[in-house]
């Protein structure tokens, strides 16, 4: 780039870097570098390639606002409230490719043609941005040179027009095609792309400088290809884009004793490294609430009353009218999810849970602890536990009228571990019911995968890669939600696509590896549409739609590209629009051409 940007006239620059229209109008470049030619203008940072490389948009503020990292003596778990409804703004480019301000069309031309004079062959795609406002309403120009081919491209506006005209033009563009000189009949060769944007915003079109993460629902869209102009599409894509930290997720409850249970296995490691620090560990978490109101709902469990547990959960469906044996099977996922207190196997541990994680402190929650060990021992409660319950907490109070002392269960890292224990116990219980309810899966295979781990000595490794595992199962979850809310999906439909969603992220090549990941990025998801909704979806009208037809002979080669968007690809601030006609649903058009003609070197 250096020797580039010296022989240019300096009001221009080169940067290596890829740009969302070109990839759009351009496919074959798609995921390849090339050169952009622009105006070279002081104060605007240029994001070049190598940066995009290291900026897939991790999004760590998640990662960021929860560190446990310095003093182990307090531990923050984030409360944060959001009350507002944010709307993102839509739009089709990325938000760095606004520094990337056009030429003038000759300036273009001259910029390319004199790094063609200074640039090797087999040299990177060389593209100029144009403003437009030529004559032929330019877009970009530019040539590829490679082995014994010479390319030039060319993109440039039509205009706006109707959707009739789309359906129209479709059945034309071998024509047009034809009308280029030296083409050939018989040698064509069809491409045709649309897409559907059914929800929502792709995350990589946002502005996450003023979006919060949080605020991002996720995207839902359709792709279809086929190779010909008349035929059903051959390939049918559904991508869904996944986001677990949305703020108004119904699987935020679970998202968030998820994060809770990894902090606490933390506080283990630190504990058993120290084991003085037990009585100066700190809760700052969204759970904590007054001792004496804690206390007040732990007296009331051990009196056999658990409503203080449905009154504390604020996604309980108020209905007093559901049958809970039909609930059981009959429920839309959403509706399972949010009466999740309808579970059958609610247990004292369960409802324990509730109250240990309100805890402010640590030395708090070993008194809460021991107020339960000692009404076993002393007044004889006998919480009700079910069968299935293996905890070690279970299995310590079942030993303790064997016992002359519980002393040893209330020292150093042993009664979080209680804690975390039951934690686990409670969430595989909770996202089990889900997937039971769903009939989403074989509930053998995942029990298997989550084989009891409450026996032998307290590894913390062990729980963690558990939590991995339950948080693969979540973002699956969190998947089918959001498809579940905005496409009319039959349940049948809904568990096919659970099962693809399965084997890609509970798998140990799983794009989710690690627990932090749940919350720090965005997943997406892409899976072979099933015909009954492939069927529905073709009879709307396509959010973008391309054709690309190809000729060739032995020294050239020609393709053409008629394309149409619902909104404009190139960022509005820089590239001036046409005033729409809100009385009608028009797009944009563009037209490219990639001529290529076989040469001999000299």
């Amino acid at each position: 780039m250096d020797h580039l940007n010296e022989i240019l006239r300096p009001y221009i620059k080169a940067s290596k870097t890829r740009l969302s229209y070109v990839d759009e109008l351009f496919p074959d470049l798609k995921d390849n570098p090339y050169i952009i030619l622009h105006k070279n203008v002081s104060g605007i940072h240029i994001q070049h390639l190598s940066d995009l490389e290291k900026n897939e948009r991790s999004f760590n503020e998640y990662s960021i606002r929860h560190d446990v990292s310095g003093s182990p003596l307090k531990y923050s778990f984030g409360n944060c409230e959001f009350d507002d409804t944010v709307v993102i703004t839509k739009q089709n480019w990325w938000k760095e490719e606004e520094s990337y301000l056009p030429l003038n069309r000759m300036d273009a031309s001259n910029a390319v043609n004199i790094c063609l004079e200074h640039l090797d062959t087999n040299t990177l795609p060389i593209l100029a941005l144009c403003d437009g406002k030529d004559p032929k309403q330019s877009k970009l120009i530019g040539t590829i040179v490679s082995q014994d081919w010479f390319t030039t491209l060319e993109a440039v506006s039509t205009g706006m027009t109707n959707l009739a005209t789309i359906k129209n033009k479709s059945h034309k563009v071998i024509q047009e095609h034809l009308k280029h000189p030296f083409t050939q009949e018989h040698n064509i060769k069809i491409s045709m792309f649309s897409a559907l944007d059914l929800f929502g915003i792709k995350q990589e079109t946002i502005d996450w400088d003023k979006t919060a993460k949080s605020d991002f629902e996720g995207s839902i869209s359709i792709e279809m290809h086929s190779s010909s102009l008349d035929s059903r599409p051959s390939k049918i894509t559904l991508i869904a884009q996944i986001n677990a930290e949305w703020k108004n997720s119904l699987l935020k409850e679970l998202r968030d004793q998820l994060f809770l249970l990894s902090q606490y296995l933390s506080i283990i490691d630190e504990c058993k490294k120290n084991i003085g620090l037990q009585n100066s560990i700190i809760f700052t978490t969204s759970y904590s609430e007054e001792h004496d109101i804690v206390n007040e709902k732990l007296n009331l469990l051990l009196n056999g009353d658990s409503n203080f547990w449905k009154s504390d959960n604020n996604n309980v469906k108020e209905n007093n009218h559901i049958n809970k044996e039909n609930f059981e099977i009959d429920a839309k996922l959403r509706e399972r999810v949010q009466n999740i207190f309808l579970r059958h196997d609610i247990d004292f541990t369960d409802l324990l849970w509730e109250i240990l994680i309100k805890a402010s402190t640590y030395p708090q929650m070993i008194n809460y602890i021991e107020t339960v060990l000692k009404e076993i021992i002393e007044h004889k409660f006998t919480p009700q536990i079910n069968d299935t319950n293996l905890t070690r907490f279970v299995k310590c109070i079942s030993n303790l009228h064997h016992q002359e002392t519980i002393s040893h269960l209330l020292v150093g890292s042993v009664p979080l571990e209680f804690v975390v224990d039951i934690g686990f116990e409670k969430l595989i219980r909770d996202y089990l019911y889900i997937l039971r309810g769903a009939r989403f899966i074989d509930l053998h295979d995942i029990r298997q995968k989550l084989n009891n781990i409450s026996s032998g000595i307290f590894n913390t490794e062990s729980y963690r890669n558990k939590l991995i595992m339950l948080a693969q199962i979540h973002i699956c979850l969190e998947c089918m939600l959001l498809i579940e809310a905005h496409l009319e999906c039959p349940i049948e439909n809904l568990q096919n696509l659970f099962a693809y969603a399965y084997k890609e992220f509970v798998s140990e090549q799983s794009p989710l590896q690690h627990y932090p990941d749940l919350c720090s990025r965005i997943f997406t998801f892409m899976v072979p549409l099933p015909n009954a909704l492939a069927n529905e979806l073709n009879k709307m009208n396509p959010s973008v739609w391309r054709a690309s037809v190809s000729s060739h002979s032995v020294a050239s080669m020609l393709t053409t590209t008629t394309y149409y968007n619902k909104l404009p690809i190139f960022p509005t601030n820089i590239y001036s629009t046409d005033n729409v006609d809100v009385q009608e649903e028009r797009v944009y058009g563009l037209s490219a051409i990639s001529s290529s003609e076989k040469y001999k070197k000299l």
